[in-house]
Formats: structure tokens, C-alpha cells, sequence
């Protein structure tokens, strides 16, 4: 369950800021059914062919979610105060690890992502902010439901970002920086040591 959970946050989970736009919030359901949509025709329905190019599924991932995806920010908000004593060479170095690590670690578990599991459910009232709840289901093979809930954020009239995501109650945005966070402090704030640490981290949650 962990691990099938954990490849699809490597293609919704982002972590990103926008400036808020007085747009439809329906623009935000259209732009999680895209991705789930774009999941279904690219990948899993190319997964035969997919299957032994590990490098065209990568690419084909990253085609995806690059429009909602923005991993320099993802840096700024899981490192947390560390990132302002951060190089711009470290920085570099951990948006770099993170996204290639992630989509490295979970492309096999994409490829076995049903998306007729999910179900983007309709809007329901929302609280004031820029913020857009987007709620979704997903059913695991035992039949065993899993509580999704995507918060999307505007960049333009047009475009979305996820800006978090919450899992059957965990908070993945506040789960990362603080597993960093520890990270900092088992590497005596050592900003490269804890960096590698996180890909290390990344890579293992895969593998469970």
C-alpha cells in the first residue's frame, strides 16, 4: 500500500506556490482528472512498451506533470528555514536528487496505477483562500478505500498547481519537511550530508 501510494504522489504530490487569481475552482478538478487522464493514455495504457524502455517512461512522466509540477519551490518549502542557508549549488543539487530520484524510484509503480481505482470527486464548499480542495478516492486491491485530498492553488487563469497533498489524514508537505528537518540534525546541519540522506530516504520508501 505504501509503495503504491507513494508512486502516485511522485506524479501529484507537488509542492509549489502561485499567486492567487479570482478564477472558477472547477479549473482545479479539470486539472487533476487531466493528469489521471493523461496517466491512463500515455503510460498505463503504453505500459507493454513502457515496461522495458525505463527511460521513455521517465520522460513520458515527466511530460505529464511538468505543467503542475515545480520542484525549485518543492526545495523552499521542505527544507524550510535551512533553505535560506543554502547555496545556489545546493539547492541545485536538491531539486535535482528530489525529482529525479522520485521519478526514478516510482515509474514501476505508475506503470501498475489503475486509474479506474480513482475517483475525482465533485467540488464541495470551500474554505476562503487561494487555496482549491480537490477530493478523490482510491480503492486498493483488496477493496479497502484510501482518502485523497489534492490542494490546488492558481497561477493563471488557465493553470493550476497542487500546491499539497493529504493522504488518508498525513500531510505529505508538512510530513517531508519535517523528515528533512531530522535529517538536518542526525548530519550535525550539515546541508549536503542531509541532502543525500533525503535522496537515500526517497529511494527506500520505494522499495517497501
Amino acid at each position: 500500500m505504501r509503495k503504491l501510494i507513494l508512486g502516485l504522489l511522485s506524479v501529484l504530490m507537488v509542492l509549489s506556490s502561485a499567486a492567487f487569481a479570482a478564477v472558477n475552482p472547477e479549473g482545479a478538478r479539470s486539472e487533476v482528472l487531466r493528469v489521471v487522464n493523461d496517466f491512463k493514455t500515455k503510460i498505463v495504457d503504453q505500459r507493454e512498451e513502457l515496461s522495458v524502455d525505463p527511460q521513455k517512461l521517465r520522460s513520458t512522466m515527466q511530460e505529464i506533470i511538468s505543467p503542475v509540477v515545480d520542484f525549485d519551490d518543492l526545495a523552499k518549502k521542505v527544507m524550510g528555514k535551512y533553505y535560506r542557508r543554502a547555496t545556489a549549488q545546493q539547492i541545485s543539487d536538491f531539486v535535482e536528487v528530489t525529482e529525479g530520484t522520485l521519478l526514478r524510484t516510482y515509474s514501476a509503480a505508475v506503470i501498475d496505477f489503475d486509474p479506474e481505482r480513482l475517483t475525482v470527486l465533485p467540488l464541495a464548499r470551500q474554505k476562503p483562500g487561494k487555496e482549491v480542495r480537490v477530493d478523490a478516492k482510491f480503492q486498493l486491491s483488496d477493496g479497502s478505500p484510501v482518502d485523497i485530498a489534492f490542494y490546488m492553488e492558481p497561477k493563471s487563469d488557465d493553470d493550476w498547481v497542487l500546491s499539497n497533498v493529504v493522504i488518508n489524514n498525513i500531510n505529505f508537505g508538512l510530513t517531508f519537511r519535517k523528515q528533512f528537518g531530522v535529517m538536518m540534525q542526525q548530519n550535525g546541519n550539515d546541508i549536503d550530508q542531509a541532502i543525500a540522506a533525503w535522496q537515500a530516504s526517497l529511494a527506500s520508501s520505494g522499495e517497501e
